[in-house]
């Protein structure tokens, strides 16, 4: 460990000698390094949104959508969600929820809008994600209420004339044109320019309001599941080998959380790493060739070494730690400038504006590819070098 130590210390010492010579080839590492961790990091993270953001539509990983429109029109909400949830209880789920969509009327300070809507359970907010940004989601007790508890989105709420959070009613025009008060209890995000869901009720609440089926009311009935994604595919089939002939009519089963945006960026991400690595390694060659300059010049220094008993296993190290430890610091500055690059508040807001909701550490695994990387250069770039300057002969590198 002494001569390992001692080693760094006399790498160190040559290199402030000849910092220089080294400069601007360690420029051109500690910037492959930074390009490498930022996109590694950067591109982690707004992978990480992409799929935050298709949550948020199609469930977490893996999600299961139970779809009941080829049920029969004259079954009531109870038999359908007892034919669905027991079949749930059976295969151990209890990540689940029920959804209930269809349209409905709003009185608004302008007049009556329509609007789409949805009755989910509370689960639903989690498995999809869902970023409330003022008041509260769903809880069980809201099925009691006697005002029914109704979540919409931003621009619903402006709508609406912002009303009090939890206290101030809302006129809702439910089936047959009867006028339903409702509290809103929460606000989420703005949807997609389509404002196809911007209001949501808790499943019992919409059940009375907006009775469900696939009849002429227009009122469709969806459940969805939240199963580990290696048992994804035996739950669909087992789930459409049960529900395909039911006195209830029949279901359809099938995982929603696919997404092949996913993919495609993990193709680009690549081909940025190709990119950074193939400056990594022009910065190593240019690195090589300060070393070998440099050992030319002190090839009389080597000799004096070897004359006063240094190993050529010594000599070899200390040519290589000099390589490897300027590339380590060339390496800490290239990731301290991507942490701090990824970090800064204009581009946290990017990746909250792509859709990322929960803003991950800086990913440690960035970070020691990124210095593994400059280490591997150091010892690339050193070992040519390092081997050329055992080869000197000492009584020539005295004389010369």
């Amino acid at each position: 460990m002494t001569g390992l130590i001692a080693s760094i210390v006399e790498a160190y010492g040559e290199l402030r000698v000849n910092k220089g010579r080294i400069l601007l080839s360690l420029i051109g590492v500690a910037f492959s390094v930074f390009a490498l961790t930022a996109v590694l990091s950067g591109g982690g993270m707004l992978q990480q949104a992409i799929q935050q953001s298709t949550e948020r539509f199609n469930g977490r990983s893996a999600t299961i959508e139970v779809d009941a429109s080829a049920a029969s029109p004259d079954t009531d909400q109870a038999t359908l969600d007892r034919t669905v949830l027991e079949q749930f209880d059976q295969l151990g789920i209890t990540e689940r929820t029920r959804e209930l969509s269809g349209q409905l009327r709003l009185q608004t300070g302008s007049g009556v809008v329509f609007a789409g809507w949805r009755g989910v359970d509370p689960a639903w907010g989690e498995m999809h994600r869902t970023d409330v940004v003022a008041g509260r989601w769903f809880a069980d007790s809201d099925q009691a209420r006697l005002a029914p508890a109704l979540v919409v989105d931003q621009t619903m709420y402006d709508m609406l004339g912002r009303p009090a959070l939890g206290s101030e009613t809302v006129d809702v025009v439910g089936e047959g044109g009867v006028t339903l008060p409702s509290v809103v209890i929460g606000v989420v995000p703005a949807q997609d320019s389509s404002g196809m869901y911007p209001a949501l009720f808790s499943t019992a609440e919409a059940a009375t309001a907006f009775p469900a089926g696939s009849g002429a009311d227009g009122t469709m009935t969806t459940y969805f599941a939240w199963v580990p994604p290696e048992q994804a595919d035996a739950v669909v089939s087992e789930l459409n080998s049960r529900l395909a002939n039911t006195p209830a009519g029949a279901f359809s089963s099938y995982r929603s959380d696919y997404n092949d945006e996913l993919k495609v960026f993990s193709y680009i991400r690549w081909a940025i790493i190709g990119v950074a690595l193939v400056i990594l390694v022009l910065g190593a060659m240019g690195l090589v060739n300060i070393a070998l300059v440099t050992i030319r010049y002190r090839v009389r220094e080597i000799g004096i070494r070897r004359s006063y008993g240094a190993t050529g296993m010594r000599v070899f190290v200390g040519v290589l730690m000099e390589s490897v430890v300027a590339t380590v610091i060339a390496g800490v500055v290239g990731v301290t400038a991507a942490v701090a690059l990824v970090k800064a508040p204009f581009v946290t807001d990017f990746f909250h504006a792509a859709g990322l909701v929960d803003i991950p550490p800086f990913p440690t695994t960035a970070v020691l590819i990124g210095l593994l990387a400059a280490t591997i250069v150091g010892v690339l770039a050193g070992a040519l070098p390092a081997l050329i300057a055992t080869r000197i002969k000492v009584i020539d590198a005295i004389r010369s």
